[in-house]
């Protein structure tokens, strides 16, 4: 059997305690944080950036690292790093009309009112830990040898 190892990202964007959601138009057609796969010229910040901007035409900047997912199963290794954003673009989410048919920014409280059919619990984790009390994340802390490469380091400060 040949592996298949992926590097897949998720951004949860927050904008006046509202976290971004889009709605899937494939596979389970669930709400979830955008995301996708990192391409293999770009560093994970980058690609959670541009995910982001393909599925919703928002542009966000990275505030930290909120978690990691790592799985393995049936020839698939696959790591999912989900990020903390703030949005540069004021204006509401744009669906790509492709992957996406629905985007919108939600309460804490519409997103717990969505049934476990309509969003996955690791969504409704992100949700709790952006939208709740006190949300502890990693801070990038850029490239600490200062060797001017593409080096991000998430941890605590």
């Amino acid at each position: 059997m040949e592996w298949k190892f992926t590097l897949g990202v998720g951004g949860a964007v927050v904008r006046d305690e509202r976290l971004l959601l889009v709605h899937h138009a494939y596979g389970a057609k669930m709400w979830q944080i955008p995301g996708g796969y990192v391409q293999p010229e770009e560093c994970a910040h980058e690609g959670v950036v541009r995910e982001i901007y393909e599925e919703t035409h928002i542009r966000a900047k990275v505030e930290g690292l909120l978690g990691v997912r790592h799985r393995v199963k049936e020839g698939d290794n696959s790591t999912y790093l989900i990020f903390r954003l703030t949005p540069v673009s004021s204006h509401d989410p744009i669906p790509d009309g492709r992957e996406v048919d629905a985007a919108g920014y939600f309460t804490l409280e519409e997103i717990e009112a969505f049934s476990s059919e309509d969003i996955p619990a690791l969504n409704r984790w992100v949700a709790r830990s952006v939208l709740g009390s006190a949300s502890k994340m990693l801070l990038d802390q850029g490239d600490p040898d200062g060797l001017d490469r593409l080096y991000n380091l998430y941890i605590q400060p």
